[in-house]
């Protein structure tokens, strides 16, 4: 709500919780005027919606989407798109094949030192890439019996925002996960990516004891050096014509709501379903994550290397 109220270019008009201290909630916040529903299903019912936003716990994300779906409406929606294996290639097609405009949150890619980043590999500024790594620290703990795991649960913010500075995707990965948490999900992981001539690592724990996330890119190149700070903005680069390290601040919009990115990601959303355009994190951005976390959960069962399938072939049901 912060996100919506700060871009300005939309009202909150209704929402549905099932909890009634959430429904008196957004009474007492959003005022009378805003209509209230019990469930997402009525609410996309009301004839007076342009867009609606998904807030919910993963176990209900299956159901929302695809009511979404039906709805016609423009939605924004948090990945992942279900809570077990079985559920995410299914909603992955549907969300393909949906013919209004969906956007993932996958806010890390909006950040603007990412983009940054992203430019000055693009144009060479380091030379070519030869490691890129995303290194990420968070102390909320794993989820005890979760049917995926830690790796294909952050995928779509991380890997993806390693992905984004890059200029490419994973061909193919190797999983080394945590251990002692029943279920899939683990407290840390340790993730290989093949880019195809690039080295990729993801390096994450949800186990540490750092009092705020933190969240650090690297790539490191054959004319130098790139490091940066998702979270407070910094990026550092040192080449090999210069020799020292130079910084600059690219900050994201502040203060975060929750996370750097979220303002512009949900401003991009609200600028797309206003103009009729296209999204920054549609449906094929979001199933090419799903697929790299769904070859990381291959990986994982096998112990070894996992191919990377393709959006195509996903979308084409092979």
């Amino acid at each position: 709500m912060p996100a919506i109220q700060r871009a300005g270019s939309a009202d909150i008009v209704a929402a549905a919780a099932v909890s009634l201290a959430t429904r008196e909630r957004v009474g007492a916040e959003l005022g009378s005027e805003v209509r209230v529903y019990e469930g997402f299903e009525a609410l996309l019912e009301d004839p007076d919606l342009d867009a609606v936003f998904i807030a919910l716990p993963d176990s209900q994300h299956e159901a929302a989407i695809l009511a979404a779906i039906e709805s016609g409406l423009p939605f924004f929606y948090e990945p992942p798109v279900g809570e077990s294996l079985d559920q995410i290639r299914p909603v992955l097609g549907r969300l393909l094949s949906a013919p209004q405009i969906t956007q993932a949150d996958m806010e890390l890619r909006f950040v603007p030192v990412v983009n940054r980043a992203a430019r000055l590999v693009a144009e060479g500024a380091i030379g070519e890439p030869r490691t890129a790594s995303i290194r990420m620290r968070a102390s909320w703990k794993p989820a005890p019996d979760a049917q995926i795991s830690l790796m294909h649960s952050l995928v779509a913010w991380y890997v993806d925002a390693l992905d984004r500075v890059v200029g490419r995707s994973a061909e193919r990965v190797l999983v080394q996960d945590g251990r002692g948490t029943p279920g899939r999900m683990q407290g840390y992981t340790l993730v290989q990516l093949d880019y195809g001539g690039i080295w990729g690592t993801f390096d994450a724990s949800i186990t540490s004891v750092c009092s705020e996330p933190e969240t650090q890119i690297e790539v490191c190149g054959d004319e130098g050096d790139l490091v940066e700070d998702l979270f407070t903005g910094e990026l550092r680069m040192r080449t090999k014509a210069e020799g020292q390290w130079r910084s600059e601040l690219v900050p994201a919009l502040k203060p975060h709501v929750g996370w750097p990115g979220m303002h512009e990601c949900v401003a991009d959303f609200l600028d797309a379903v206003a103009n009729n355009g296209s999204t920054g994190a549609d449906a094929v951005a979001l199933a090419q994550a799903h697929l790299v976390g769904l070859a990381g959960e291959t990986s994982i069962d096998s112990g070894t290397w996992a191919q990377v399938e393709s959006v195509e072939d996903l979308a084409l049901g092979v």
